[in-house]
């Protein structure tokens, strides 16, 4: 039935063609009246009306061009007679006035909209054949008429390309996706203190023995250039209904660490990883209200100085729009969700017919989203939230006599499974012999301070022209559950190992007056960032440049999780950060970024990194 209509559809479009190549010549003499229902011996008028019982046109707009038709055509046939009378007299002079009066224009002209032009003029040669003369305003409004109808039809059926439609499952599945090579650049101070402790090491590589002097620590000093990497993601978008919705997307990466996709490029050729970085299920119950839940982007307006650009949530997230609530110049959108960290070991200890339940690990957020829009295009985005991450921070252990019996000891699990550097850590295990001494031996860390992060960021943007605009971001952090006397609550043995001072004894908790080393980790941080350019860059010759500065305390929030590249990831630091991008083609970029970052406080370490990055989207 499909194709059937397309030939009857191009069998009106191949009739329509070519009656406009023959629309010059002239008109019939015996166009019947628009009116009449009879067959016209004019082929013209035969196509309006099978135009008209086609449904193509409607019966009032064939009557119309009829009529227009018939008009035009008299017009053009009085003027050729009038032109063949003027050429007959020029050539056989004026002996003959009363033969060429009988072909003369007054002789034939007919009163304006009348049907007898035609049968006043001489007879045409034998042989001759005569063709209906369509006006240009006619053959325009009848190809546009059935091209609107035509491609009307077409889209509605799927008939317009060829072959049979494309599958009903194709329209509801997009596929999208992104490719990154970037040059990295690292360059370390001279004045860089070497002996650093690598944490990031410690806590992959499982107990380490922090006192045997096999501690893996971080290069300070020798400066890299050009490490070449490349992240790949590609994405699929699925609308299962009108309210519900499904994506999946795989990414590469180095390893399975939350905050990084990239995979350097080297290592002999091999091949390169890929890991599923997104998958989730969307429902719209209203237009006001969603739920997803599974593996999805970044839910919350922040900033990398709290979540990673390329970090994904685990669990389920809610929000709910309030539109136009104040006078209607701004609008609301609150969010809530709750995220898995860590159900724990299922089966601890392994070799213990008693098991023991471990805390599970949660981050619960909230977050009140504010757009405020301004005159003159202004527009102000503001957003309030609370990140509580539950059973974070480790506790002591049970005295664990490991090599006499023990494998494992009772707050083995509170040990994080990622960090990066910057929060504070302590020793997790207390080690002891089989007479219940103290000893030293393999160590776990746990993070000293428990996390509650108080977010309140905004961003102003400010048109300056009709594709370009300033924006300023600022961003504070404030982790409220931070105290200061939590570095010591397990005495010396439970110390930090990290982020104390200058001067006394060396050691943070210890007991002599006026003996302990500062311990000079910070709960709070900000971020401001100035953008001047296009807000997004998808076509050649778009640009954007933009400066910041970054300021992170040691403990002002989780550093598992926030941005990898200033100061090579997590807190305790502050720098600049300068860079620009410029479109080279339809979604293709290159940009670069400058940072230069110190620590906040402790040990002197400061870097710099030079990004220069190479995006390709689809």
């Amino acid at each position: 039935m499909m194709q059937r209509k397309w030939t009857r559809k191009a069998a009106l479009l191949l009739g329509l063609s070519a009656g406009i190549v023959l629309g010059g010549a002239q008109a019939m003499a015996d166009t019947p009246a628009p009116s009449s229902p009879n067959p016209s011996s004019n082929a013209m008028i035969n196509l309006v009306r099978l135009l008209v019982a086609q449904g193509t046109i409607s019966k009032d707009k064939g009557d119309a061009l009829i009529v227009e038709a018939t008009r035009e055509a008299e017009q053009a046939r009085a003027t050729e007679i009038a032109v063949a009378g003027e050429a007959a007299r020029s050539a056989v002079g004026a002996a003959q006035p009363a033969q060429l009066a009988a072909t003369s224009p007054a002789a034939v002209a007919a009163p304006p909209g009348s049907t007898q032009i035609a049968a006043n003029a001489p007879p045409p040669p034998a042989g001759t054949i005569r063709v209906p003369y369509i006006p240009e305003t006619v053959r325009k409004s009848i190809r546009d008429d059935i091209k609107t109808d035509v491609m009307r039809e077409a889209k509605a059926e799927g008939w317009a390309s060829p072959g049979e439609a494309a599958p009903d499952w194709t329209k509801r599945i997009t596929v999208s996706g992104d490719v990154r090579v970037r040059s990295q650049s690292q360059f370390y101070s001279r004045f860089n203190a070497t002996d650093i402790p690598n944490f990031q090491a410690i806590v992959a590589n499982g107990p380490l023995d922090l006192l045997s002097g096999n501690i893996p620590f971080l290069n300070t000093t020798v400066d890299q250039y050009s490490i070449l990497s490349l992240r790949a993601r590609i994405r699929v978008d699925a609308a299962l209904a009108d309210w519900i919705g499904a994506g999946i997307e795989i990414a590469t990466g180095n390893d399975a660490d939350p905050v990084s996709e990239k995979s350097t490029l080297g290592g002999d050729f091999f091949k390169k990883d890929i890991y599923l970085s997104k998958a989730f299920v969307t429902a719209r119950p209203t237009g006001w209200s969603s739920v997803t839940v599974g593996r999805f982007g970044n839910p919350f307006f922040s900033s990398d100085a709290i979540f990673a650009p390329d970090l994904s949530f685990d669990g389920v997230v809610g929000e709910i729009d309030l539109p136009n609530r104040v006078f209607g110049h701004a609008d609301f959108k609150l969010r809530a969700g709750a995220f898995p960290l860590d159900f724990g070991d299922q089966n601890f200890p392994d070799i213990a017919t008693t098991k023991s339940s471990e805390p599970e690990k949660w981050l619960f957020a909230w977050q009140l989203e504010a757009d405020l829009r301004l005159p003159h295009r202004t527009k102000l985005d503001l957003g309030v939230a609370y990140y509580d991450y539950a059973n974070d921070s480790g506790q002591r252990s049970s005295p664990c006599a490991l090599g006499y019996g023990a494998t494992q000891c009772s707050t083995d699990g509170q040990a994080p499974y990622y960090v990066q550097q910057g929060n504070s850590l302590f020793q997790l295990r207390n080690i002891v012999d089989s007479s219940g001494n103290p000893v030293n031996g393999a160590e776990l860390l746990g993070l000293v301070q428990r996390f509650q992060v108080l977010d309140v960021m905004g961003t102003l943007h400010v048109p300056v022209s009709a594709h370009t605009e300033v924006s300023l971001m600022g961003d504070y952090l404030n982790n409220l559950a931070f105290r200061s006397w939590r570095a010591c609550q397990f005495g010396e043995a439970g110390e930090p190992v990290n982020n104390g001072g200058s001067g006394g004894s060396g050691n943070i908790c210890d007991p002599t007056p006026g003996d302990a080393t500062p311990y000079v980790a910070g709960h709070q941080g900000f971020q401001i960032m100035t953008t001047l350019g296009y807000p997004t860059i998808a076509e050649r010759g778009q640009w954007r440049v933009f400066a910041g500065y970054k300021y992170l305390q040691s403990d002002a929030t989780l550093d598992a999780i926030n941005d990898p590249d200033f100061h090579l990831g997590g807190t305790n630091a502050k720098g600049f950060i300068l860079g620009g991008t410029v479109g080279l083609a339809h979604n293709v970029r290159i940009g670069a970024r400058w940072m230069s970052t110190n620590q906040v406080s402790g040990e002197p370490l400061a870097i710099d990194v030079l990004q220069i990055d190479l995006n390709a989207a689809f």
